[in-house]
């Protein structure tokens, strides 16, 4: 078990800020990105076709109170032009309509590609990624979060900014409507027509407001539920990755039903989370449902004082119903959008939680207390000053304070199981910071790292055996050289071949394509970690053969044990030390 407290103490010490904290940092975010212009222009002509479409349904309500008055005075050819013409108003607005849609759905290809790529620079800068395995739940799936919770919360924000942008325009269209309509709803008080200014308005207001404050109370509860349903979800999908790419030990072990149990748990806490926000949107449909059915009869209820009193026609009456609809349709945006607006903002908590995480990494990295100081030499070796390496079990240190390895020196680093080689890799490129001293390294660029499993990325194995750069940079010639020093001459041919070569290739194989980048890279520099474990004595005397081709190359190899390989110019001893025989550890 890996002792993360200075890793995950930056992510532990944040408090999830508010939704429109959130909201600023995105937007701020957003300035200096080339997206922005596009969005900007996507934005503006989806404002004006909703701008078009809102000037439609003024059109159709006037329309409406025409074809009502027609039909009330049966007046067949007024009904026939009203037909018509109402034919023009319909095509208009699907029209409209279609391409309301079509902006809708670029924004959201837009504002997805720039919340993906956001979030992917963040993840890939130096370290990060690592690191972040080490930031517990608040960085937990970041998978998950930059592909599924991005794609949501790019449809969520399009989808509700769209419709909150023609409510609150519907609003102010109709608002006024109503207030002059409301003059025709008048009131039979002790023989006088009374009427009350903006009395529809007033009633419309009081209406959603009552919706809205119901619909807040009880679907608050979703917000959280609903981020905590994406992780249990996130988890399940890491579990079934996992199980998929760990088949053959799996199978091996005979571990199916050991693996069945265990996405069992997972898939049961998805489950109850499900049913969670099951009960959440059944208890706020009581609130919803309820209110849409009322809004059917209200606005009939309240007008129908004008109507009964002769101050209105049935078309006046349409009028007026209609107004109100679209006044309290506009204002019950809240009530309607609620299950939604609640998945938004725990989507949009998710992927910038995972953004505030990767930042504080670059702040908390040294954790509390003392902390290894990594520098890079310009003398081009490896010093070491008053260093000692923090395990999660212990410490190690060298035999003396300082020790340095110059240039063209091959040395074996030895200790015993346990004793922290890999933590000592791992410090030696300027991952694990727990512990004290200064490491002095060259820089990044002149170091060649060869763990135990070493990484293979998806594409050709040109590009496999070129990693980190790209295959195009070397000849073929070249690759296939370095292939064959390494005894992999015979995938010569398959250079271009596009496969899983971490699947294709036994670990051993695998092992000597790393050695085989190592060759092809040239670089001063090549640490290793256990980097021949499969291999066998005739395999890891042509590795070394084949580093030992390569003009200067300097060789520092992590080991349980000194074989007394000649090959090797010094052997230094890595060993565990006890809280007593440490000074000033604190």
């Amino acid at each position: 078990m890996v002792d993360t407290s200075s890793s995950a103490s930056p992510s532990a010490a944040i408090s999830p800020p508010g939704t429109f904290v959130h909201v600023r940092r995105v937007l701020a975010r957003m300035r200096g990105s080339p997206e922005r212009r596009r969005l900007f222009w996507l934005v503006l002509g989806l404002m004006t076709v909703i701008v078009s479409f809102i000037g439609g349904q003024i059109w159709l309500n006037e329309w409406q109170g025409a074809f009502y008055d027609a039909l009330e005075k049966r007046d067949r050819p007024a009904f026939v032009a009203q037909a018509f013409e109402f034919l023009k108003i319909a095509g208009t607005l699907l029209t409209l309509v279609v391409a309301q849609t079509w902006f809708t759905e670029m924004i959201k290809i837009r504002l997805r590609a720039w919340v993906t790529e956001d979030l992917l620079d963040d993840w890939l800068e130096e370290k990060r990624a690592y690191l972040l395995t080490f930031a517990g739940e608040a960085g937990a799936n970041p998978d998950q979060r930059i592909h599924e919770d991005s794609r949501h919360l790019a449809e969520l924000t399009a989808d509700l900014g769209a419709s909150l942008f023609s409510a609150s325009l519907m609003l102010f269209s109709f608002v006024g409507v109503l207030w002059v309509l409301s003059e025709q709803v008048r009131f039979s008080i002790g023989g006088h027509l009374v009427s009350i200014p903006g009395y529809m308005v007033w009633c419309a207001v009081g209406f959603a407001l009552t919706g809205s404050a119901l619909t807040w109370r009880v679907g608050r509860p979703m917000i959280d539920d609903n981020a905590a349903r994406y992780a249990r979800e996130a988890e399940l999908r890491f579990a079934l990755v996992r199980i998929g790419e760990s088949a053959e030990g799996i199978t091996l072990y005979g571990g199916e039903a050991d693996e069945r149990r265990s996405v069992a748990g997972l898939f049961d806490a998805v489950l109850v989370a499900m049913r969670v926000l099951a009960e959440d949107l059944a208890r706020l449909t009581w609130v919803t449902s309820g209110y849409g059915w009322l809004a059917l009869v209200v606005p009939v209820l309240v007008a129908s004082p004008g109507y009964f009193s002769g101050a209105m026609s049935l078309g006046g009456l349409m009028m007026v119903v209609n107004a109100f609809n679209q006044v309290q349709s506009s204002l019950r945006w809240f009530v309607d959008n609620f299950p939604r607006i609640a998945d938004w903002r725990a989507t949009l908590r998710r992927v910038e939680g995972l953004h505030d995480v990767l930042t504080a990494l670059d702040h908390g990295e040294g954790g509390i207390g003392p902390h290894i100081d990594c520098r890079e030499d310009a003398d081009d070796g490896f010093r070491f000053e008053g260093f000692e390496l923090a395990m999660p079990d212990g410490r190690a240190r060298f035999a003396t304070d300082a020790v340095a390895i110059v240039p063209g020196e091959r040395v074996r680093i030895v200790g015993e199981a346990a004793v922290g080689k890999t933590l000592l890799f791992h410090a030696l490129a300027g991952l694990w910071t727990r512990g004290r001293g200064i490491v002095h390294r060259p820089p990044p660029e002149r170091v060649m790292f060869l763990p135990e499993r070493p990484y293979f990325p998806l594409g050709s194995l040109a590009e496999a055996i070129a990693y980190p750069d790209q295959a195009e940079r070397f000849e073929a010639s070249a690759i296939r050289a370095a292939l064959d020093s390494v005894g992999l001459g015979k995938l010569g041919d398959d250079i271009a071949l596009v496969d899983r070569w971490d699947r294709r290739l036994s670990l051993d194989e695998q092992q000597c394509l790393a050695f085989g980048r190592a060759v092809l890279h040239r670089r001063p520099w090549v640490v290793m970690d256990g980097a021949t474990s499969a291999l066998d004595a005739t395999q890891h005397r042509r590795m070394l053969e084949a580093l030992g081709s390569l003009a200067g190359v300097s060789v520092i190899s992590l080991t349980r044990e000194d074989d007394g390989d000649p090959w090797f110019t010094r052997v230094i001893g890595l060993n565990r030390v006890s809280d007593s025989a440490v000074t000033g550890t604190g």
